[in-house]
């Protein structure tokens, strides 16, 4: 016959158990993927996630790294980014707007298929453009702007060519978790902010690519209305 299970006997499972829920989890996602999803009795689904806070960047495609620093120049890594593969870069440069310029912005990598130039509102204004809200640099809309590097300097021509834009508030989600939350690339969520500024915000613009650990890009007007830092988390709310 077996012996009963005692209190303390009973808590080693529990504890066992636990631990065991969470290695698979963070074998599954690498120790970086999303909290479990919870059924609200309304039909939606809520997911804790981290807020990535995306300050003033530029991205350039292969041909412009070369023209801003010289032949044969290639990034140089200054600091990991959250997502696997992405970087900040040594490398800075100054983005040149109507009125003023704004000196020392940082590049990150890699390179991509066109240069873009990412500005909060705030950012737009002090240099004398005006944005549009966008998803990226060859977006109809994107407006015209100039880069100076060390060694030369280009001017994107808006639209197709890349250009300067506002970045949409948006998530990144892999492959696996999209599947799992029943979105697909395109699709917009809310996601409500908690804390001494609580809000919800519409128009979470959702992008998939396998492999992408989930985190939410706010930019710095955005984070700064809803008292928000890097890091923090937040709550995606997907309806049904």
């Amino acid at each position: 016959m077996q012996s009963p299970i005692t209190r303390d006997s009973s808590s080693i499972i529990l504890e066992q158990m636990s631990r065991e829920v969470v290695r698979r989890l963070m074998q599954q996602t690498n120790g970086h993927g999303p909290a479990p999803t919870i059924q609200r009795g309304d039909g939606a689904l809520e997911l804790q996630v981290p807020i990535g806070v995306s300050v003033r960047h530029v991205h350039l495609c292969p041909e412009h790294v070369q023209i801003l620093f010289g032949e044969g120049y290639d990034l140089h890594i200054y600091n990991e980014l959250y997502q696997k593969g992405y970087y900040a870069a040594k490398e800075q440069v100054m983005v040149v707007g109507r009125k003023r310029c704004i000196e020392k912005m940082r590049v990150l990598g890699p390179t991509r298929a066109y240069s873009q130039v990412e500005l909060a509102q705030s950012d737009a204004l002090v240099i004398g453009l005006k944005l549009p809200v966008a998803t990226e640099g060859a977006d109809p809309g994107t407006q015209p702007v100039t880069i100076v590097g060390p060694e030369g300097a280009i001017s994107l021509s808006g639209g197709a060519g890349g250009g300067a834009f506002v970045a949409r508030r948006h998530v990144h989600l892999s492959d696996v978790t999209a599947a799992e939350l029943g979105v697909k690339h395109g699709d917009l969520l809310e996601l409500r902010i908690d804390g001494a500024r609580p809000a919800t915000l519409h128009g979470v613009l959702v992008r998939v690519k396998a492999g992408w650990r989930t985190e939410v890009h706010l930019d710095t007007d955005e984070a700064n209305a809803c008292g928000v830092r890097n890091g923090q988390t937040a709550t995606l709310v997907i309806r049904k």
